[in-house]
């Protein structure tokens, strides 16, 4: 993930301080949006267990385990796991792509609705600086997304959607360098997207939504420049009537996207949807990533100061990216956003 608003590192923009608004959200009980059919706990429990692994970076052994682990998980659900397996001939590493289907009214030829999340780690290891190098288990950044897919696998198999709904769990996200680098990042998704263009599936994706960095605590939404306007307002609507909507595309703020446009800056997210996005696909990503990087990878200027709001932990590609910064009612929030806008989603993808 790469962003013109803060992914330098892998996503970075820098704007002024002063252009950030800081938002407060306030947390007295159980928040908003926690109830409904997926659980946080659940969800939760499979961080865990695939936290348990270690690092999962690109062609490991790790990430294998990881791919065992949710096929065991589908499995028991009663589904079939899918596997795309394909080694890069650049890279010389096996990409695990990994996919099943909620079957809809018509299983063979119907449109697809795509739900995916990144389970490879960053690799923090093997970098000439040694800050770069560390223990990462991408609790956030690489599990808590795929933990709600896992979940959103039991609702939609209780549900019987009427159009077909893939799960899809990616491979080959995360930049293999330190500093993001286009040409080897996004792999997975690219290798799955030309697998489904040769024979002839891509051409029923109708919608691809892609989930990223979930779980922090006191959960929000940010707004994405290379996202589908129409997908996003969906959530946008979603989000408000499950009493969130002051979690929901908060930032980057207005001010902050005027100051990009006016001064050329792309403000947009470089992430898995845009494997789909440039073949067509109507495509958003749903994250949070805003104000989630500490200050060692803000790519600072001389004299610049860091961005920090008390209000939002910062773990980003960071030892502490752990378990301990996550939240089970965040998980469950997320979850359950994306089951409040999945009426509209199907009817987008079934052209009602």
């Amino acid at each position: 993930m790469l962003n013109g608003s803060v992914r330098g590192a892998r996503r970075s923009l820098r704007t002024p301080t002063v252009l950030l608004a800081l938002l407060s959200l306030a947390a007295c009980g159980s928040p908003a949006g926690v109830s409904g059919p997926v659980d946080g706990a659940a969800a939760m429990a499979h961080v865990e267990k695939i936290v348990a692994i270690g690092p999962r970076p690109f062609g490991s052994q790790n990430l294998a385990k990881a791919a065992d682990y949710i096929e065991s998980q589908v499995t028991a659900l009663g589904l079939k796991l899918q596997r795309h397996e394909v080694e890069l001939e650049k890279e010389k590493k096996l990409v695990r792509n990994l996919w099943t289907q909620i079957d809809g009214e018509d299983p063979a030829s119907g449109p697809i609705l795509m739900l995916g999340a990144h389970y490879d780690t960053k690799l923090a290891d093997g970098h000439d600086d040694a800050a770069h190098n560390f223990p990462f288990v991408g609790a956030i950044d690489g599990t808590g997304a795929p933990a709600i897919l896992l979940e959103l696998a039991r609702v939609l198999k209780a549900q019987k959607p009427k159009c077909n709904v893939w799960l899809y769990w990616i491979d080959a996200e995360e930049s293999i360098d330190w500093v993001w680098n286009d040409a080897r990042a996004l792999l997975g998704s690219d290798a799955f997207c030309k697998k489904l263009q040769a024979d002839g599936t891509l051409k029923r994706v109708k919608a691809f939504v892609l989930l990223d960095l979930m779980g922090s605590k006191n959960v929000k939404f940010d707004k994405d420049g290379e996202s589908s306007s129409k997908l996003m307002a969906m959530f946008d609507e979603a989000g408000v009537a499950m009493g969130i909507g002051e979690r929901m595309f908060q930032f980057p703020t207005q001010q902050t996207i005027r100051w990009c446009t006016e001064n050329g800056r792309d403000w947009g997210i470089k992430d898995d949807h845009l494997s789909f996005k440039k073949r067509g696909v109507p495509s958003m990503l749903l994250i949070d990533f805003q104000l989630r990087i500490p200050p060692q990878n803000q790519n600072l200027n001389a004299g610049q100061q860091p961005e920090i709001d008390p209000n939002y932990e910062q773990w980003w590609h960071s030892p502490d990216d752990t378990p301990a910064a996550m939240d089970a009612d965040s998980l469950a929030i997320a979850g359950n956003l994306v089951m409040k806008a999945f009426p509209k989603l199907e009817s987008f993808v079934l052209g009602k």
